[in-house]
């Protein structure tokens, strides 16, 4: 079972929090270098649409959520060209006591499920069961999108999609995740979950949300663009 870590080369004080966690939980890990934005003409950079993002979502991505983007796509690249299942955590994660435990046995089901997030959801949400895979843990979905992408295990089918999915970049790679029209990749979620995001500051920043000068057509257009996606999300 391999397990990658993304985390940027500078954040030295990050890899060395994760180095004790993961020898706390007995894990064998390695460090992903993740794409830093600050670089010109970084991975993906090219594939960004922000007329695309401005007119759906009233905003712009940041730099930060584009490289953050390109980090996991390398990923599911080497889990592709691995043809092995991966687990991917990032480098803000905290893991549950029962961490090592639980993903070997949730490790077990990837090729049957193809994308497992580890992590809780940010807000409460509705957990429907899909399979009992031991007497405290089973595989599931939510009601709504969970977001975040903190911890997951993906097979090599399920990356594939992903790539080939990702020729232009119009939202944040945890939205694009759990939306399955646009890959066909399910969102399964672990239940109990064994990471979650620890409370430290984020390296992306959360200013990417501000919306400026949107017309009252554009607001239209925005909200039933939202409500299009909730329905292709009911339907899927």
């Amino acid at each position: 079972m391999k397990i990658f870590v993304i985390s940027l080369e500078r954040s030295t004080e990050r890899q060395t929090q994760m180095i004790t966690k993961f020898a706390k939980a007995d894990v064998e890990f390695e460090f992903f270098n993740a794409v830093d934005a600050s670089v010109e003409g970084f991975t993906l950079s090219d594939r960004v649409a922000p007329q695309i993002t401005k007119k759906r979502k009233g905003y712009e991505l940041l730099n930060s959520e584009v490289a953050c983007y390109a980090s996991h796509f390398l990923l599911w690249e080497r889990c592709v060209e691995m043809n092995q299942p991966i687990v991917i955590i990032e480098d803000h994660a905290e893991l549950t006591y029962d961490f090592k435990a639980t993903l070997m046995i949730a490790f077990q089901h990837i090729n049957e499920f193809g994308y497992i997030k580890l992590s809780a959801p940010l807000k409460p949400r509705k957990f429907i069961e899909d399979k009992k895979i031991d007497t405290f843990n089973s595989i599931g979905h939510y009601d709504k999108n969970t977001c975040f992408t903190t911890g997951y295990i993906i097979s090599p089918e399920a990356a594939k999609r992903f790539v080939e999915a990702s020729d232009r970049i119009v939202e944040p790679v945890d939205d694009f995740m759990e939306k399955p029209w646009l890959h066909h990749v399910k969102a399964y979620s672990l239940a109990r979950f064994i990471c979650y995001r620890a409370n430290i500051k984020s390296t992306i920043g959360n200013a990417r949300k501000v919306k400026t000068n949107t017309s009252f057509l554009e607001k239209i257009y925005i909200e039933s663009f939202r409500l299009y996606e909730t329905f292709l999300r009911i339907k899927s």
